[in-house]
């Protein structure tokens, strides 16, 4: 009975520093990222799966984003999803956003993808007005 439960121990213990269902995940989504940079985001306390999550957005979207890029970001207290997501609606309607200028926006607590979007609601019916 209690190898039973050392062992029950030890296995929750290993799946936690382990994401092997993350590390499957980042995988089959295209993500080059090793089972040990996963245990190592856990030591450094770096959340594994807001990383991964934001590595697959990036690169579903074409956005050229690194781990260690987004990792440093995490530790200097931006909101990763908002910058990969505003990244991404800035490509979608042809803005140019480079990840420092994401960062600086995320970092004055400005929503990027709501800002983008107005900035192109307004373009458009400035367009419209111009043009009619």
């Amino acid at each position: 009975m209690i190898y039973l439960s050392i062992t029950i121990v030890i296995l929750f213990i290993l799946l936690y520093y382990v994401p092997f269902f993350l590390w499957f995940a980042a995988l089959v989504s295209g993500i080059q990222i090793s089972l040990l940079d996963l245990i190592m985001m856990r030591i450094r306390k770096v959340p594994p799966a807001e990383i991964v999550k934001g590595l697959i957005a990036a690169n579903k979207g074409g956005i050229k984003v690194s781990k260690e890029e987004l990792e440093t970001i995490f530790l200097a207290g931006c909101n990763i999803e908002n910058i990969v997501h505003g990244m991404i609606a800035a490509k979608q309607n042809g803005l140019k956003l480079s990840f420092k200028n994401a960062t600086k926006l995320d970092l004055e607590d400005i929503d990027i993808v709501e800002t983008i979007m107005n900035k192109t609601e307004n373009q458009s019916e400035f367009e419209k007005i111009q043009f009619e």
